[in-house]
């Protein structure tokens, strides 16, 4: 018999993790596969000294394969997101109820179906081959792509393939350790279900109100309890939940004040719950897409509108850590889902008389009604909603805020902004009262259906004159593209919204002066827990008012009209003024530099346009926030900022080319600044 001696050529990953190299140069098959740094020299790294270095490195190297692995299957279901999204094109103005495409079921499914000549039917659901026009009932496909053909679709995974489980396979939230025992101890000694407690109520009490401060229901409305009802019922969210809490909770672990008391065995396995989590949340909301599908949107309101919260609750987490490069793919899959909840529940024909006789109109009080406790019933004043109606009206509110932010990045109007003068843009409840002279006693009859200063501080109108701004500019550059614009009818709709804007401003009054935000001196170097508790910077107590918020927001969006009707001209006397103005408002009116975390698009948008005297007082503001600044997009802003100070003179050559949107797309892709 003969002995094979081991090569000694290997790379010095392999060596580390006791692994065969096939020593491929310069990087390994391993390496390769695993995603993982591959490292060859005539020399033995320092880490490798048998001891301390390399136990260190080794646990690292750990980590980072589990690390890339979950961003892989991230982005394998990102792939079969985007690949739906690419077969469809729907325009939802031109859209009929009662028949959907087959790319449509594949954005949602991630699964093929429908592969004949002639419709097919899935949960009571007509579907119709892509390309092919419906009469009748059917769907205008006048905007899908002509090269969205059906062998697009192969590239699709299916639940059957290796490389995505069978929902029906996916484990529950306790069958991912070796015991499917909820009781099961973890490395602390608390029993798994504990655990799950505990990262629940570390969720609502510190993590949820750091993300949505200004969210403050009522103690009539039981606070935030149907967010924990949610969470008990529905997996998907429930995971989304227990990552982000694990994520903070990492981000407190890993803190300065923590480095010495914290074991990183402790570290380590909070780690693995974090990847763990998002892997399952990922799975479960995939499943929960697939049951939507298999049942149909019409009859199933509740399953429909929960999919649109945890894509929703997704996508507003991946942005919170700095992971929201997708937000796209996302935000198209939540709005296309959540217009069709509308097609199948939330429209209807009445007969207006005369010669147009039967249209067609909108109802939002119709989905809340099916949404009710009890179903088709009233609400009255007083009393809380139902868990299905707080879900449909919270994450509503989230995703055409979400859907105004990230038009202005794409420099075109809101997809959802039909639903704008429906939902936002109507007459409040004191004028319904006076116009009916009937006292308003149930809250579906409330109006605006949906007033956003509840959920993100900000008036109905300032988030309309935003969308409104950016179809604006959508405007203009398809007009120039077209040789047909109009500069006096480009002026005259800005007047409009214009007008509108100062209208809003002056019914806010004078704002209250707190104090300079700081703009100098050292960065805070406080706990990183401190920004969570009911004392902390962040707390709904020492927040500016949504009255500061929305002037803020409205004088950024006067900036942003200014450079719609006139270009990039920063040293212009209106836009100096008003770029002034938002900066003044944001020094003086802000009690924390930590409030700027809720406050990014405006400040994006004023410091593109800052003089160059001005633009150390926004790299200050953004060093004041301390440890804060780590969190949601303000880095991306303020990199954003500084690209576009770096690149005046380019910029200034080129400026009938230059706008806002261009700045906030200045990094490579559009950046949704929330």
């Amino acid at each position: 018999m003969t002995t094979r001696t081991r090569s000694s050529e290997g790379c010095w990953t392999c060596r580390l993790r006791r692994k065969k190299c096939d020593e491929t140069r310069p990087v390994c098959e391993g390496c390769s596969t695993l995603g993982i740094d591959c490292l060859y020299s005539e020399e033995k790294p320092q880490w490798m000294d048998g001891g301390d270095w390399q136990k260190a490195r080794g646990e690292w190297v750990k980590q980072e394969i589990k690390r890339v692995a979950a961003q892989r299957r991230e982005k394998r279901y990102m792939k079969d997101l985007e690949a739906g999204v690419g077969e469809i094109g729907l325009d939802m103005g031109r859209v009929e109820v009662g028949v959907i495409t087959t790319g449509t079921l594949q954005l949602l499914s991630g699964v093929s179906v429908g592969d004949g000549d002639g419709g097919d039917t899935v949960g009571g659901v007509t579907i119709l081959p892509d390309g092919e026009k419906g009469s009748g009932m059917g769907v205008e496909t006048d905007n899908i792509p002509t090269g969205a053909t059906s062998t697009d679709t192969t590239a699709i995974v299916t639940p059957c393939s290796s490389s995505s489980p069978s929902p029906s396979n996916i484990p529950s939230r306790h069958q991912q350790t070796d015991s499917a025992d909820p009781d099961r101890e973890d490395h602390t000694g608390i029993p798994a279900s504990e655990r799950d407690a505990h990262r629940t109520m570390f969720y609502l009490d510190y993590v949820f109100p750091f993300l949505f401060p200004f969210y403050r229901p009522t103690l009539l409305d039981f606070g935030r309890g149907w967010l924990l009802v949610l969470l008990q019922r529905n997996q998907a969210l429930f995971h989304v939940a227990q990552t982000m809490a694990g994520y903070f909770y990492g981000i407190i672990l890993s803190s300065e004040d923590n480095k010495e008391d914290v074991p990183e065995l402790c570290k380590s396995h909070n780690f693995d719950a974090i990847q763990r989590e998002q892997e399952l949340g990922l799975q479960w909301l995939r499943r929960a897409i697939q049951g939507v599908v298999d049942k149909g949107v019409e009859g199933h309101l509740k399953e429909a509108s929960e999919v649109v919260a945890c894509i929703v609750q997704l996508l507003t987490s991946e942005v919170a850590v700095g992971n929201g490069w997708n937000w796209r793919v996302h935000l198209d899959a939540a709005a296309q889902l959540w217009g069709e909840t509308w097609r199948f529940h939330g429209m209807g024909r009445v007969n207006v008389g005369g010669e147009e006789g039967e249209r067609e109109v909108v109802c939002f009080m119709m989905l809340l009604l099916q949404l009710g406790t009890n179903p088709k019933s009233f609400t009255p004043m007083g009393q809380p909603w139902g868990t299905g109606q707080a879900t449909l009206r919270f994450f509503s509110a989230q995703l055409l805020f979400l859907d105004v932010v990230g038009s202005t990045a794409l420099g075109e109007g809101p997809r959802l902004q039909r639903w704008h003068a429906h939902l936002l843009d109507t007459i409040g409840r004191e004028e319904l009262e006076r116009i009916v002279g009937v006292k308003v006693k149930e809250k579906e009859m409330d109006l605006p259906h949906l007033k956003l200063v509840e959920f993100i501080g900000l008036e109905n109108w300032a988030v309309v004159a935003v969308g409104q701004v950016a179809a604006l500019n959508g405007y203009k550059k398809e007009r120039k593209r077209m040789g047909a614009l109009s500069v006096t009818e480009l002026v005259e709709r800005a007047r409009v919204i214009q007008r509108r804007i100062r209208d809003g401003l002056a019914g806010l009054g004078e704002p209250e002066v707190k104090h300079a935000c700081p703009s100098s001196g050292p960065v805070p170097k406080d706990h990183p827990l401190l920004h969570f508790t009911a004392q902390g910077m962040i707390s709904p107590q020492s927040m500016h008012s949504t009255a500061v918020h929305t002037r803020i927001w409205a004088q950024a969006t006067l900036t942003y009209l200014q450079v719609v009707i006139s270009g990039w001209q920063p040293a212009s006397q209106e836009i100096h003024h008003s770029v002034t103005e938002t900066l003044n408002l944001m020094l003086y009116c802000v009690p924390a530099p930590a409030c700027l975390r809720v406050l990014v698009w405006p400040f994006t948008v004023t410091g593109c346009l800052a003089a160059p005297e001005q633009e150390q007082i926004f790299r200050d503001m953004v060093a004041a926030m301390g440890c804060l600044r780590n969190f949601g997009t303000i880095k991306e802003g303020l990199a954003i900022m500084e690209h576009v100070w770096a690149n005046r003179a380019q910029i200034e050559q080129n400026a009938d080319q230059w706008d806002i949107a261009a700045c906030l797309s200045c990094l490579g892709q559009p950046s949704l600044l929330i």
